[in-house]
């Protein structure tokens, strides 16, 4: 038998890529005799995934040293989300182990030598997969303490997390983690949470033809035996209301004349089928289209069907429809022609700070307009403040208020500019807006304060939304006394929005110094009837003492969540355990 085992192989070259292998000695020959097929198969099929895994980690962690014990916090920060190696290297077989022949002939591909019997290509095998095993092996580490802290739980050395006891830890280790929120801390946009639709794909004519083919002929939430779609929920209707309604495979007719294509995808290709089919359908009221990216098209095409039929629809529910400024003004120059118009939704479309005066026209010159939505809608700062110090001197022949009741501004970078100017409008005689939503904008306490003056002008006012705004302990008091003294609010939000992160938000942060303005605003409002505190830091101990000012008032709707630990729990703990030791040592003695 030949004292050396010679292998010759057509595999890329590890060492140089795309180069084949010459001729490459394997194992000694104790080790070479025990290398069999299945060995050299898996062998070569493993050699160049240990390579390149290798030269990955040589290239980005060229320091990296395997013997260090890392901490918690320290697995966290290496950079394992762009070096991440196959889970299957930590299984790499050692050279003396019932796995040697493989690691015998992973040896001889990884690290060829002409001398028999030669001991080195081992060698340095083994101190390969002991530098990727590591690498893997701190992998599943990283993956279980990013978990760990994600789920806002903390881990032997991982820092952060909510203290133990807390109910939310989730909410309470972000919270916690961002403190006091300032620009200078943590920078947010104030152009505004850019409008972006959900992923959909336009949907096949065939599939929308059914549903235009019954709002053709005059089709209502009531079948005819011909019709291909179904009654709703069986003839139950809608859950919870009971609305009775037509179903088809795209679209929906309510019996309240609402018409629901959300989400359904017309697109650019199939609006103007849609808008043509509605034309002698005088029962549908409500235009229900959210999400089905219709565009510049579609856009064209609802003006056109508005100056043809400017009574028939009350309500537009056109968001995420790509619904750009030039568009935009295209939409205005017929919706403020109609008097039907009552409640427009133009959340995440990208309007920009450009479409200023053409939603000062909206606002301004449709007669009944009652709602508007602007979420998400790139106003920003700055062109909010323009619209709203232009809505501030607006004023009519008439003297009368302007017909908008409620509006929606979340997600619009608004802070402290827009928000002294919207003061200003709140204040004006024209303003009759009952419902201000202003969530997830970086208002923070400076915004805040000039809002507060703004309400104690402002007292048609009845609904005020600021959940995650970045408002510590100085805006809440200034709100809250600026509610308890000269405001009729019914309904008042200072919790925190799910989207909070995902937009790139500040959380609220009211601390205990916030408690006897919220005690004094909850024990006096003769109007107030939902406040939201949500998850804040303010002690348990304080809690409770506003706990209590809620039970005796007016309130029919309460929620606060703190986000610390109960110091006064951790004594009760200890009693408990003192007592329960000293009655296990009678218990003994008896």
């Amino acid at each position: 038998m030949a004292s050396a085992a010679t292998v010759q192989l057509s595999t890329p070259n590890i060492g140089a890529a795309n180069q084949p292998y010459s001729e490459s000695t394997a194992a000694s020959k104790d080790q070479s005799d025990h290398v069999t097929v299945a060995d050299m198969e898996e062998a070569i099929r493993l050699a160049p995934l240990c390579r390149e895994a290798l030269n990955l980690l040589d290239a980005k962690m060229p320091h990296f040293n395997h013997t260090y014990a890392f901490t918690a916090d320290e697995i966290l920060a290496l950079p394992v989300d762009t070096l991440r190696l196959s889970d299957e290297l930590h299984g790499l077989p050692r050279r003396k182990s019932t796995r040697s022949s493989l690691a015998s002939a992973l040896a001889s591909l990884l690290y060829p030598s002409t001398r028999d019997k030669a001991l080195s290509c081992l060698i340095r095998y083994d101190a390969a997969r002991v530098r990727l095993r590591a690498w893997v092996a701190l992998q599943r580490k990283y993956d279980i303490f990013a978990a760990t802290k994600r789920n806002g739980h903390s881990f032997r050395s991982l820092t952060g997390g909510a203290a133990p006891g807390v109910r939310a830890p989730v909410w309470a280790s972000r919270i916690l983690a961002q403190g006091p929120w300032s620009h200078s801390k943590y920078a947010v946009s104030t152009a505004g949470t850019r409008a972006i639709p959900m992923p959909v794909s336009v949907a096949d004519a065939s599939d929308l033809a059914p549903f235009f083919d019954h709002l053709q002929h005059g089709g209502t939430h009531e079948l005819d035996d011909a019709s291909t779609g179904v009654r709703l929920d069986g003839g139950k209707g809608e859950p919870y209301y009971g609305v009775k309604a037509a179903e088809f495979p795209k679209g929906v007719v309510y019996e309240d004349g609402r018409m629901d294509l959300c989400k359904m995808v017309v697109g650019p290709d199939h609006i103007g089928n849609l808008m043509d089919s509605l034309r002698p359908n005088p029962f549908v009221r409500h235009f229900l289209l959210g999400n089905n990216i219709i565009g510049p098209v579609g856009a064209r095409e609802i003006a056109r069907f508005i100056k043809d039929l400017p009574d028939r629809m009350d309500t537009w529910y056109l968001a995420g429809n790509c619904i750009d400024a030039p568009s935009f003004k295209v939409l205005v120059d017929a919706m403020v022609k109609s008097d039907a118009v009552t409640n427009i939704w133009l959340k995440r479309n990208p309007l920009g700070p450009t479409a200023v005066a053409d939603v000062f026209r909206l606002i301004t010159e449709t007669k009944n307009l009652r709602t508007l939505d602007l979420d998400q809608t790139e106003l920003g700062d700055a062109g909010l403040a323009e619209l709203f110090s232009r809505l501030a001197a607006f004023s009519n022949d008439s003297g009368r208020k302007l017909p908008l009741q409620h509006i929606y501004l979340n997600g619009d970078g608004i802070s402290v500019k827009a928000a002294e100017s919207l003061s200003a409008f709140l204040a004006s005689p024209v303003c009759n807006v009952t419902s201000l939503y202003l969530s997830c904008n970086p208002l923070g306490d400076a915004g805040m304060q000039a809002l507060a003056d703004g309400i104690r002008h402002a007292p048609q006012l009845t609904r005020l939304s600021l959940q995650s705004v970045g408002v510590s302990t100085t805006g809440a008091i200034a709100i809250c006394q600026a509610v308890a003294a000269y405001a009729a609010i019914r309904f008042l939000d200072l919790g925190q929005a799910y989207a909070t992160t995902d937009l790139g938000q500040a959380w609220n942060y009211i601390e205990d110094g916030a408690a006897e303005a919220i005690c004094n605003l909850v024990s006096t409002s003769q109007s107030l009837e939902f406040l939201n505190l949500d998850h804040c830091p303010i002690t348990p101990p304080v809690l409770r003492e506003i706990d209590a000012a809620v039970s005796i008032s007016s309130l029919l709707y309460y929620n606060a969540n703190s986000i610390l630990p109960d110091p006064t729990l951790k004594d009760l703990l200890k009693t408990t355990e003192f007592w329960r030791r000293l009655s296990m040592t009678v218990s003994r003695q008896m």
